[in-house]
């Protein structure tokens, strides 16, 4: 039996409890709240605005814990629509080798998906 996946959104999975942080918050900040909560990315914002992504991966290198988020972060945020299909999120990430896409809806940031998100949609 062949599976229509294409039905299957990205607001289906995608992660809605948010935590978001700003380019001026420190280092420090961005790895407390990941630890805590158990996160492997944050996004980035200014006002309204997407402007970065800070990952686990973005603070293996020792930085100075007092370092504003910017300097670490990757600008290059990779979005997706709530609406869009997660095949197409699937592929967007792996073609961009990444693990994580914020989420935009009509009201602005919905969420994150991650990889780990994919494969909730992949067993379901």
């Amino acid at each position: 039996m062949t599976i229509d996946r294409s039905s299957t959104v990205v607001k289906d999975y995608l992660t809605a409890d948010l935590i978001t942080i700003n380019p001026d918050d420190s280092v420090s900040r961005a790895r407390d709240l990941m630890l805590g909560l158990g996160f492997h990315g944050l996004p980035v914002v200014d006002g309204n605005n997407v402007v970065g992504i800070v990952t686990s991966a973005d603070l293996v290198e020792e930085w100075p814990l007092g370092e504003p988020v910017a300097t670490i972060m990757s600008r290059a945020v990779r979005l997706v629509d709530a609406d869009a299909p997660v095949t197409v999120a699937a592929e967007l990430m792996r073609n961009e080798s990444i693990h994580h896409l914020v989420v935009m809806d009509e009201n602005g940031i919905a969420g994150i998906l991650t990889s780990f998100d994919l494969l909730a949609a992949l067993v379901d």
